[in-house]
């Protein structure tokens, strides 16, 4: 069973390449799992696109 405190991840597309905290190179069109708050922050600097509806927005 899922941890019900587990945070709710989106998947999102990445339109420009970005760093991941241990400094490792991300490619632009990898699809990342992602907690909703930091899928939103990518989509709305436009550095992401959904990969599907974010949850509650079907």
């Amino acid at each position: 069973m899922a941890d019900p405190k587990a945070p709710k991840l989106a998947p999102v597309k990445l339109l420009y390449d970005t760093w991941a905290d241990d400094e490792k190179r991300i490619p632009a069109g990898t699809v990342l799992d992602l907690p909703v708050e930091a899928a939103k922050k990518l989509i709305a600097s436009g550095k992401a696109e959904r990969a599907d509806p974010l949850p509650g927005e079907a």
